[in-house]
C-alpha cells in the first residue's frame, strides 16, 4: 500500500503528477485534472522510461522554457503559427497555448516540434525519491500545512 502526499489516503495506487515543477505521489482523487508523469502500483505501466540506479531515477523532461523556445525558434524562420500547424498536422489553438505555456506538449507533439524547428525540448532530468529529512515518517502536504499554520 501506498500512501498519498496530499490528502494521506492508503491506496494501492499513485500518480505521479507535476504540480509547481515538482513531481509528487497522489492517489487518483487528488490526481484528477492535473498533468499525470507517471503511475505507481497494480493499474497501469509507467508512460515514461526510466534508468534507475540506486535511490535515483533520471527521465526526460520538458524544458521549463519550452513555450519561448518554440516562439523564438517558429519567428525565427518567419513561419505564422497557422503554418506551423498546419505543417504538423496540429491545430493553431493547441500550439497557440503550448507557445504561451498554458499547456504541456505531449511527447508526440514534442518531437514534431523538435524535428521541424531543429529545436530540443527535453532535457534528462534527476530526481531523488523517498528522502526523508529530520522525520521518522513523510510528511503529507496537509500535514505541513497545519504545522505552518500553528507556527504563525
Amino acid at each position: 500500500m501506498y500512501e498519498c502526499e496530499i490528502c494521506g489516503k492508503q491506496t494501492s495506487v499513485l500518480n505521479i503528477i507535476e504540480l509547481e515543477g515538482a513531481h509528487i505521489a497522489v492517489c487518483e482523487r487528488c490526481a484528477t485534472g492535473k498533468y499525470v508523469v507517471d503511475t505507481i502500483g497494480d493499474e497501469k505501466p509507467a508512460r515514461k522510461k526510466s534508468v534507475q540506479s540506486g535511490s535515483e531515477t533520471e527521465e526526460d523532461e520538458i524544458v521549463s522554457d519550452y513555450g519561448n523556445i518554440i516562439r523564438k525558434a517558429r519567428e525565427s524562420m518567419n513561419m505564422p503559427l497557422k503554418v506551423l500547424g498546419e505543417i504538423i498536422n496540429e491545430k493553431e489553438s493547441t500550439l497557440f497555448r503550448v507557445e504561451k505555456g498554458k499547456m504541456l506538449p505531449d511527447a508526440k507533439l514534442t518531437k514534431k516540434l523538435e524535428k521541424e524547428l531543429g529545436i530540443k525540448l527535453t532535457a534528462k532530468a534527476t530526481t531523488v525519491s523517498n528522502v526523508k529529512i529530520g522525520h521518522s515518517e513523510p510528511v503529507t502536504l496537509g500535514e505541513a500545512a497545519i504545522k505552518k499554520e500553528k507556527k504563525q
